[in-house]
């Protein structure tokens, strides 16, 4: 298959001919599949190093010299983001009550250590409050939206406590991911490593390694955690087994800080299975699902809307 036009399916400006001609390409042999996910690894590389003359004609035609710079822009601009936000991070203090707050942007995340050696993943779209320093018989922060905390264990064995709007987490030492976003009626706490008490209103419920709690109609209920991958985000990863279409979508949402219609009611009940780099974007996440479901979608930049059809 021709790179040239394999960059721009990549980058979005191939032709709805051209599109198909790929997908039906990419469905035809595994090999041809092989192909297209080894030159979006190649693309992708490209773009991250700048190192296009390696792998392109000297003479690089207009559309990728633009798309190249375009996006290199906005990663230029990610960075610049992630700098501005940690010194707004660093700059916003209560300091009647010594907390600061932290807010993570849309399609956004980022790993902090707090004052106890307590190491925390916010995801997209987190309110994350905690003290500057742990003092008295207790550590406690607030959060709404979800993250993956890894508890520094103490000699004295003060507790930690995670504060959400719909119920709190008690902790000595472990390995956790708390979802709560105070927007969503959702609370759910999963347990990696250690034992955490997952508290909401008077139920309490004590939580094993590979067990998982959630608030169900009021009520917390325990299951057996079987997949670890949904947690993958720490790792700028977004892994996904099994998880209906819609669903992804909405994780999608989540994640790069969009909105997703999905159009085609038949679409949502599909399985579906993968394994992708954050980094690698939304558009990328979406042409490499339709080589297994058939969609097609629009993308309206101005609203930061995906349309699937």
């Amino acid at each position: 298959m021709d790179r040239e036009l394999l960059y721009r399916f990549f980058n979005g400006t191939a032709s709805e001919v051209e599109r198909i001609s790929i997908r039906q390409w990419a469905e035809a042999a595994p090999e041809n599949m092989q192909e297209l996910l080894r030159e979006r690894k190649l693309y992708t590389a490209i773009i991250l190093t700048g190192q296009r003359e390696a792998f392109a004609p000297s003479k690089s035609p207009v559309w990728y010299r633009r798309s190249y710079f375009i996006q290199w822009s906005r990663y230029a601009a990610i960075f610049l983001c992630a700098v501005l936000l940690t010194w707004f991070i660093s700059n916003r203090m209560d300091r009647a009550s010594s907390m600061m707050q932290i807010e993570i942007p849309l399609g956004q995340y980022m790993n902090l250590t707090l004052a106890d050696g307590t190491n925390v993943y916010l995801n997209s779209g987190t309110v994350f409050k905690y003290p500057t320093a742990f003092v008295g018989k207790v550590r406690e922060v607030e959060i709404d939206g979800e993250g993956f905390f890894s508890v520094t264990h103490q000699e004295k064995d003060i507790p930690f406590i995670v504060k959400t709007t719909k119920g709190n987490v008690r902790v000595l030492g472990t390995k956790f991911n708390v979802e709560a976003y105070k927007a969503k009626n959702q609370f759910e706490t999963s347990l990696i490593e250690g034992k955490v008490e997952v508290s909401a209103g008077n139920e309490r419920v004590v939580l094993n390694p590979n067990e998982k709690a959630l608030l169900v109609g009021g009520k917390l209920e325990k299951a057996p955690l079987h997949d670890h991958s949904c947690y993958s985000w720490t790792g700028g990863i977004i892994e996904f087994n099994n998880i209906c279409f819609e669903d992804l979508m909405h994780e999608f949402e989540k994640i790069y800080g969009v909105r997703i219609v999905i159009n085609n009611s038949g679409l949502k009940d599909n399985r579906c299975l993968g394994k992708f780099r954050r980094i690698d974007g939304l558009d990328y996440a979406l042409q490499v699902l339709q080589v297994d479901i058939p969609f097609e979608y629009e993308h309206d930049f101005e609203s930061k809307t995906f349309y699937i059809n």
